[in-house]
């Protein structure tokens, strides 16, 4: 949350760490605004801690968390006696734990409800052990002491991490292709090397959507549909997250320029950009969806890079203009959707409920602009020689212009809940465009007399 509002304060980072842990999370504490409503709580851990407190238990939290956030969530809860958390000069976690509940409730002992392989110390302490976990955490804390009850969490399904890692996204993927089917030259050599491209990227991209994800969790949790996201609701923890997305990112950098420098550059360029994006350039109105637009365009790009394929200027400024038009619709329709979150301030975006208008005239203009520039594309030279029929290829000019002019009429309704792409993947009518677009192309392909 902390990098969310205030990316500046990454390069304090290693400089409040240096003074310790405790240190570094007062300072990070001091600067962020937690709502404990927002937050997701293990339910069944909530549950056992109210039949404890019915039954007359005195209920302590004793946290590694910051005391001030610790006791905001003590506040929303109301289920415990006491607060213990890190103050500023120890932090209570581990052996500090241990030490300070073994002294603290010396006399009367304690029974400890914990998750994580630094509770083991607490739990050596302990009278008994709660823990919410897996069955080898349970087994940790059973050899150190009596083992009461085991809360088994469920791990994350294979569905659970497709849809963290946003597989369907995956799709996008697919216009590395588009410069080797522009050009026909669909050549094994760069074909495959493509492919390999298509595969790299996909990591990259589910990396940057995991960290993404992560940044969001405080806005997500409070939007209307982003809240089931696996990390939101969660069904993934974030060091999981951070975890995976650091391997994804990694592997795909290091292996897109061992397979070619110039792709490899073009990988990292949009994963920067992807991450100045999530820090801070989402929240400027406007030049976020000439951003969002733009990471398209990479895609384009990088295929043509990684396959040495040329582009030309006109095709690249169509895709420019279509897919700008593609950001401004989704960023309309999640206007629509999440106008209470932007009223209150808290939809991660830099825009007010009255900028819906502002984005319907300049999305529709880049509808008409796209069409207009793909017009003259096809009547360059350069489609003259890949094309025997060029003529045939003006008529998917009003196939494009009633595609998107669909997709502004569906975020008019506020019938459009996603990505406008993501919903072409699952659309009847966008196959059916699709289908009558390959036939137009066929048709250009093919010398065709007219008498």
């Amino acid at each position: 949350m902390l990098l969310k509002t205030k990316p500046i304060f990454l390069f304090m980072l290693p400089v409040w760490l240096l003074s310790g842990r405790a240190s570094f999370k007062r300072n990070v504490a001091a600067r962020v605004h937690l709502n404990p409503a927002s937050l997701t709580y293990r339910q069944p851990v909530l549950d056992l801690l109210q039949r404890e407190k019915a039954a007359g238990r005195r209920i302590a939290l004793t946290t590694a968390t910051d005391r001030e956030l610790a006791e905001a969530i003590s506040d929303h809860l109301g289920l415990f006696n006491e607060v213990h958390a890190t103050d500023g000069q120890v932090n209570l976690k581990g052996a500090n734990k241990a030490a300070f509940l073994g002294e603290c409730y010396a006399e009367t002992g304690f029974e400890y409800v914990g998750d994580s392989a630094a509770d083991v110390e607490v739990w050596r302490r302990a009278r008994a052990a709660y823990v919410v976990g897996s069955e080898g955490r349970a087994r940790q804390a059973a050899a150190v002491t009596t083992l009461k009850i085991t809360i088994i969490e469920p791990r994350a399904s294979l569905r659970t991490w497709v849809n963290a890692l946003r597989g369907h996204h995956w799709a996008k993927n697919l216009l590395l292709f588009l410069p080797l089917a522009l050009s026909h030259n669909l050549v094994l050599e760069p074909v495959l090397r493509t492919a390999l491209g298509f595969a790299l990227y996909g990591l990259c991209a589910s990396g940057l959507y995991i960290l993404n994800d992560l940044l969001d969790l405080h806005s997500d949790r409070e939007h209307p549909w982003k809240k089931e996201r696996p990390f939101a609701a969660g069904d993934i923890s974030i060091p999981e997250g951070l975890l995976a997305s650091f391997i994804l990112l990694s592997a795909s950098l290091g292996a897109g320029f061992f397979l070619d420098s110039q792709f490899g550059f073009a990988l990292l360029g949009y994963a920067t950009l992807t991450m100045l994006y999530s820090l801070y350039l989402k929240k400027v109105a406007l030049l976020d969806v000439f951003v969002l637009s733009s990471f398209y365009s990479f895609r384009i790009l990088a295929g043509a890079l990684i396959s040495d394929t040329p582009l030309s200027q006109w095709f690249l400024a169509f895709s420019l203009f279509f897919f700008l038009s593609l950001a401004m619709a989704k960023r309309y329709s999640e206007l629509f959707h999440a106008s209470d979150l932007v009223k209150a301030g808290n939809s991660g975006r830099g825009y007010h409920t009255g900028d819906r208008e502002v984005l319907l005239s300049l999305g529709v203009g880049s509808s008409f602009s796209a069409v207009v520039i793909f017009s003259l594309y096809v009547h360059s030279q350069d489609v003259r020689v890949l094309y025997l029929s060029p003529e045939f290829l003006f008529l998917l000019c009003p196939i494009v212009l009633y595609w998107l002019s669909r997709t502004w009429l569906l975020a008019h309704r506020g019938e459009l809940n996603e990505d406008p792409v993501t919903l072409a993947i699952r659309d009847p009518v966008s196959y059916g465009v699709a289908l009558a677009s390959v036939a137009v192309i066929a048709a250009s392909i093919i010398q065709v007399k007219w008498w």
